[in-house]
């Protein structure tokens, strides 16, 4: 019974998978339909297997420092694999995470016309990086490491999740005297925080990846993944808990997600061709993007909504929360048409 049931529960992700699978591949055709035709600056042909090599590296570093592929959380320790006798650091995540390095390497080859080989060798990449040879101590590190990574839809609290993700992801040296102005502070944020230019290495990297097989949409995905990186330095540049004054609480975040967002349209300009109305509405997109995301949001209380007859519940609140800069991204992305 317990195999038909694993046999079940297989089955049921599988077509699951297929329902996803499909729904995105009929919007990539019904989106890349109405996108426009954006001429390349450069041969796409001839940088795109490099930058997507170089996206994929990224990744893999990215998530191996949020989520680790091997991990063991306490709950689990306590309550399933010590009462069995046992020391398991593998999970669903685990294999969602090859299956998912795997599906991107295939997506690169699609895109840039490097050997299907490369598709496996992504997720070996994956594995050989993720399985080390682990203790308790450190499976169960690991396991909090994957806890504040993911706490960003679970505590539903930006703050308290990038202070989280932050402390735990320091690994320059605490100095004994702190820098005397914000502007130092914020560079030295910005250097504990590491991994945001990791993420941004990766989001340009697989953009370039991408773009001769997706086109327009590709910006797309570009300019939604750099909203991130903007509001992570923008958060990073928040200084609101420690003065009431109007520079340090929105001022040095308005310009660090504006600089941000300078940057993103810079390497844009840089590959493809955009008019200067496009550019200026990107820029100002962009940067409305990050710097709404940038701000401190939580959410206090919760309701449900039932669509009726689909079956599908949400909460508006937590919709508003995830949500925030969509306006700024709705801009950036219309702003292609011009």
């Amino acid at each position: 019974m317990r195999t038909l049931s694993r046999l079940g529960d297989g089955i049921w992700y599988l077509i699951l998978a297929g329902i996803v699978f499909g729904f995105g591949y009929t919007v990539w055709q019904e989106v890349g339909a109405v996108l426009p035709i954006i001429p390349a600056r450069i041969t796409l042909t001839g940088v795109a297997p490099i930058a997507g090599i170089v996206g994929l590296l990224a990744l893999i570093v990215f998530a191996e420092t949020l989520y680790p592929l091997r991990a063991l959380s306490r709950e689990r320790w306590v309550y399933v694999d010590r009462p069995r006798g046992r020391l398991r650091g593998t999970d669903w995540i685990t294999w969602a995470q090859l299956i998912s390095f795997g599906v991107l390497g295939l997506g690169i080859c699609v895109s840039t016309g490097l050997s299907p080989w490369f598709a496996l060798a992504v997720p070996a990449l994956r594995f050989v990086v993720g399985w080390r040879s682990f203790t308790l101590a450190s499976l169960l590190s690991a396991g909090r490491t994957r806890l504040v990574g993911g706490s960003g839809l679970g505590l539903l609290d930006s703050e308290v999740t990038s202070d989280a993700i932050a402390s735990q992801s320091a690994w320059i040296p605490r100095r004994a005297h702190a820098p005397s102005t914000l502007t130092g502070l914020f560079f030295r944020r910005l250097g504990r925080r590491w991994y945001i230019g990791v993420g941004a290495l990766a989001a340009l990297g697989l953009t370039l990846g991408f773009a001769p097989q997706l086109g327009a949409l590709a910006i797309v995905g570009f300019m939604s993944a750099w909203s991130i990186v903007g509001a992570a330095v923008g958060r990073a540049a928040s200084f609101g808990r420690v003065s009431d004054d109007a520079w340090p609480d929105w001022g040095l975040p308005l310009i660090a997600s504006v600089g941000t967002a300078l940057v993103g349209a810079g390497v844009l300009l840089l590959v493809w061709k955009l008019s200067a109305i496009a550019v200026a509405l990107i820029v100002a997109g962009l940067s409305w993007a990050s710097f709404k995301r940038s701000r401190p949001a939580q959410v206090d209380s919760m309701s449900m909504l039932d669509s009726g007859g689909f079956g599908v519940s949400f909460s508006p609140e937590v919709l508003h929360y995830i949500a925030r800069g969509t306006l700024g991204l709705g801009v950036a992305a219309l702003a292609l048409g011009y």
